[in-house]
């Protein structure tokens, strides 16, 4: 039988597949900065409401600060003035501050209408990805502008209870966009006040929520895909909120997703308003230009585009 020889010097059939292995390693590496991470096709931004990031820290919360050791986080993130539950969380939805997207009271009053902005869940619908919302208090209805959010659930009960109806309706119709709100660190902060033993045992329901939206997201099969916002609307001193106080100012940001958020602090200067417009930039759609906040593109590790979502 005749053999089939390479010819020429051993030396160099060695250093061309050097070369060659230089190659792949130089194009792996090239792939993984100039933007060719895995698709995120969907969000999941949740809203501790009423947390203060010193009370996290400290409480027993160790699916929010894995989630932190794992992906990008800051700890003095700023919300708006006044630092109340609907004017905080329009701002976080629509990335506009209050005086543009016009709400300015704190309790569900049908007769006042919407947000006069567009959302994070209107552009999300405008694309062909489906929207929803699991709350804890009504008044946050004021944000669903019709015919922009495909399942509104406002739930009284705990955060685990939230977050498992959340999860089953996550698993079944995979929205592109989903917010999910756990109304009991402010109840707790009201009643006994912030930092005290029942508002520390209200962040570790809400830790246990986050750990059922999470293994709702992996028995979808979707965690790979998924990118979490976990933030608060506002802090809390004593018994209340509501002022240019740094305790009710301050609140925690966090974004979560292996693979798709580089992991680290976050240097820049982080606003409520930014959550909206890093949730719609995520998912490759373009920003509002009328919001005042912005996408943190830093914390991506490629440029985000359009990737087939799943209405």
């Amino acid at each position: 039988m005749k053999k089939t020889c390479l010819h020429g010097n051993g030396f160099f059939v060695k250093a061309h597949f050097r070369f060659a292995g230089f190659l792949v390693w130089g194009l792996c590496l090239w792939l993984g900065t100039t933007g060719f991470s895995a698709p995120i096709k969907h969000v999941i931004i949740v809203s501790l409401d009423g947390a203060r990031p010193d009370s996290v820290l400290a409480a027993q919360s160790s699916n929010i600060q894995a989630m932190a050791a794992q992906g990008a986080f800051n700890w003095s993130a700023q919300t708006v003035n006044p630092s109340i539950t609907l004017v905080s969380h329009a701002s976080m939805l629509t990335g506009c501050q209050p005086a543009k997207h016009g709400i300015d009271w704190n309790s569900w009053k049908p007769d006042k209408g919407f947000v006069r902005t567009s959302t994070c869940f209107e552009l999300v619908k405008k694309s062909g990805g489906g929207t929803a919302m699991f709350v804890g208090k009504e008044k946050l209805r004021h944000i669903a502008k019709p015919d922009t959010v495909d399942r509104f659930e406002c739930l009284n009960g705990s955060a685990a209870e939230i977050s498992t109806a959340a999860s089953a309706y996550f698993k079944t119709n995979q929205p592109a966009l989903m917010f999910v709100h756990y109304p009991g660190p402010d109840a707790a902060g009201h009643g006994s006040g912030w930092g005290s033993t029942p508002y520390m045992a209200a962040i570790y329901d809400c830790d246990r929520g986050l750990g059922i939206l999470r293994a709702g997201a992996e028995q979808a099969g979707l965690a790979k895909s998924t990118l979490f916002i976990v933030t608060a609307d506002h802090g809390g001193h004593q018994r209340s909120h509501g002022t240019k106080d740094a305790l009710d100012m301050t609140i925690p940001w966090i974004a979560f997703s292996p693979g798709n958020v580089v992991a680290g602090a976050i240097q820049a200067r982080i606003s409520t308003c930014d959550t909206a417009a890093t949730a719609v930039y995520a998912l490759g759609l373009p920003v509002d230009p009328q919001w005042d906040g912005k996408a943190l593109e830093e914390i991506f590790a490629g440029k985000r585009t359009a990737a087939g979502r799943v209405p």
